[in-house]
């Protein structure tokens, strides 16, 4: 009995900090960019002759102007390939085939939580090989959590290195704020969130991150 009171009593002694597991969140970052495409489609005629009909249009111009999330679209455990059929299917519409959109994936990140603090982290990437020339910042961070999901709070800059585009007063491409949201993300899914480089239809690009987390062990 005393030994076992001794058990008890080292157990209680733990400090409760030891007990939270953390949560690791995966983030892959995606771009579909504006592309004309266009192909032609036959039907037959009422005088039985065959006549071609074009279609198609911007593959990223339907895209609405704000974010759009998709939460729990796919497992956690998801491939990339996976994750772009996804998007494609979404934003495929009456002119434009899913199979005309491209989707690029430009990086991927994993951070790790700890549950107690809920302090924020911030990563970084700069892409000069084509077609991407872009530079970006992701700030993550918990904004809520309970057995089922988190909510993440997420904002996203990215500076186009367009050689044409706008310069500000130091000669650099300007960084512009294009994400500010809280998503929400059930554990063992992913959430996507999608949203345009610009308020402007013409020759915009559409970013989707692809999010999921999990409750690591206790600390």
């Amino acid at each position: 009995m005393l030994i076992g009171n001794l058990i008890l009593a080292l157990l209680m002694a733990i400090p409760l900090a030891q007990e939270s597991a953390s949560i690791r969140v995966k983030i892959t970052l995606f771009e579909v960019p504006f592309m004309i495409v266009s192909w032609t489609t036959a039907r037959v005629a009422e005088d039985g002759s065959v006549v071609g009909t074009m279609v198609g249009g911007s593959t990223t111009g339907a895209f609405p102007a704000e974010a759009v999330s998709l939460q729990n679209r796919l497992p956690a455990d998801s491939y990339s390939v996976d994750i772009k059929s996804a998007i494609r299917e979404y934003m495929a519409y009456s002119c434009i085939r899913a199979q005309n959109i491209t989707v690029y994936e430009l990086a991927g990140h994993e951070l790790d939580f700890d549950h107690q603090n809920g302090v924020g982290q911030e990563v970084a990437q700069e892409r000069e090989d084509w077609p991407y020339w872009l530079s970006y910042r992701l700030a993550v961070e918990p904004a809520w959590k309970n057995e089922e999901e988190i909510g993440l709070a997420l904002r996203l800059w990215i500076r186009r290195k367009d050689p044409h585009g706008l310069l500000d007063i130091t000669g650099q491409v300007p960084e512009h704020l294009v994400l500010d949201q809280t998503v929400t993300v059930k554990f063992g899914q992913t959430s996507l969130v999608g949203f345009p480089s610009s308020t402007s239809r013409s020759r915009r690009s559409i970013y989707w991150l692809a999010l999921s987390a999990e409750t690591l062990g206790a600390k």
